[in-house]
């Protein structure tokens, strides 16, 4: 039972076996070239097995199932011809199947050669990605580690920025807040400036005059003792002259004399007493104006060169006026 054979790619046994035979007809020997360009499609690996198959069917086809009958209807000659026809022709096939398979084989190795050499490349290849994947992927991580830093320092640097800008902040509050403060001193300063002058002014005003009458009380308790020292040597005369006369006048005016020297003796000794108190006052006078001045000169931004200061004999006018008013005896 023959089988017919279907190509799976479209070329089917009853396509060959008609080649075949238009060509066995024509006096050809069916090969596998010959066929393939009778049809115009087909490859060696698939014509090859129909064409044996053609030639496996050509005897049964042609000596009636191998039936030697002498009635046959073939003749013997023709059947010989036909036998010598089917040996040269399986001959001629196994040939085209041998040369067939040799040159498959042939390709099937260069194949197998390019598929190992493609192999190879590839399994290189293969390497050469994935030592290149792990250093894509090393260099990631190392990329991911190096991006995640300098997002912290980043972020580090931000919260630090914000930070300073709420320092600058406050500095400028506060140097608003000091600016304010300056301004308000500086015009408390002003105003303290102002007062300073207007009370030096006065502090100068009252010294001028306390200088001028604290210079007469000196200038007048001077000539007071001045005044003093007259009287007492005048006394000092008078009793001079006084003493010459109770001489002559003999030993009853001793005793008056000597009452009236002793007098004139606590007089003296009284307006001398009152002549030192006067020098002592004189004495504290000059320390207060001392002090004055000084106390002047603070007040002063450039105090002015000191005033000679006369020598003082005395402050206590009232005192002296009531002895030198007192009548002598």
């Amino acid at each position: 039972m023959q089988h017919t054979y279907r190509s799976p790619r479209g070329i089917q046994y009853i396509d060959v076996a008609q080649a075949a035979d238009a060509l066995l007809q024509e006096g050809a020997r069916p090969t596998i070239e010959r066929i393939r360009l009778r049809l115009g499609r087909g490859s060696p690996n698939t014509v090859s097995p129909m064409l044996e198959q053609w030639f496996g069917g050509l005897g049964q086809r042609l000596g009636g199932a191998g039936t030697t009958s002498s009635d046959s209807a073939v003749p013997e000659a023709v059947m010989q011809a036909a036998q010598a026809l089917w040996v040269a022709a399986s001959s001629a096939a196994e040939a085209d199947a041998a040369q067939a398979w040799a040159a498959r084989k042939t390709q099937q190795d260069a194949t197998a050669q390019e598929l190992e050499n493609a192999r190879v490349q590839l399994h290189a290849r293969e390497l050469a990605l994935h030592e290149r994947a792990q250093a894509m992927e090393t260099a990631l991580a190392l990329s991911t580690q190096q991006l995640r830093e300098s997002n912290e320092r980043t972020k580090a640097q931000q919260d630090t920025l914000v930070q300073r800008e709420q320092e600058l902040r406050d500095l400028r509050s506060a140097a608003q807040r000091s600016s304010e403060r300056l301004a308000a001193l500086q015009q408390q300063l002003e105003q303290v400036q102002a007062q300073a002058r207007d009370e030096r002014s006065t502090i100068e005003t009252r010294h001028v005059a306390n200088e001028r009458r604290w210079l007469e009380e000196v200038d007048r308790a001077r000539q007071e003792a001045r005044k003093s020292a007259l009287l007492a040597q005048e006394e000092a005369k008078k009793n001079a002259l006084l003493q010459i006369q109770a001489d002559m006048a003999g030993a009853a005016a001793a005793t008056a004399l000597q009452t009236t020297r002793s007098a004139h003796a606590e007089q003296l000794q009284a307006v001398r007493q009152e002549l030192a108190s006067a020098q002592g006052q004189a004495a504290q006078a000059q320390v207060l104006l001392s002090d004055l001045q000084a106390q002047t000169a603070l007040a002063r931004p450039a105090p002015p060169p000191a005033r000679p200061v006369r020598a003082m004999g005395g402050v206590g006018r009232a005192p002296l006026r009531r002895k030198l008013a007192r009548p002598r005896p």
